[in-house]
């Protein structure tokens, strides 16, 4: 894998929740939105307002802080 995955499983009705996390020198905003309350599973993620496909973010050594939406369902 190269990159950071992101690939959550919450508890039912755990709802939408933001964390930051840092990965290899870069600061990653990370904005988790369940708007079906689901407990898994990732039906897309932009990064930098960019879609990205699966759930890992790749790695940019240009890049030191990153801001992620990340969608369940």
């Amino acid at each position: 894998m190269k990159g950071l995955s992101v690939n959550p499983c919450v508890p039912e009705g755990f709802g939408d929740f933001s964390v930051t996390r840092k990965y290899r020198g870069v600061k990653y905003n990370i904005t988790v939105k369940n708007p079906n309350n689901v407990q898994k599973g990732v039906v897309s993620m932009t990064v930098n307002g960019n879609a990205v496909e699966g759930h890992v973010i790749p790695l940019d050594a240009n890049v030191k802080e990153a801001d992620v939406v990340v969608t369940m369902g």
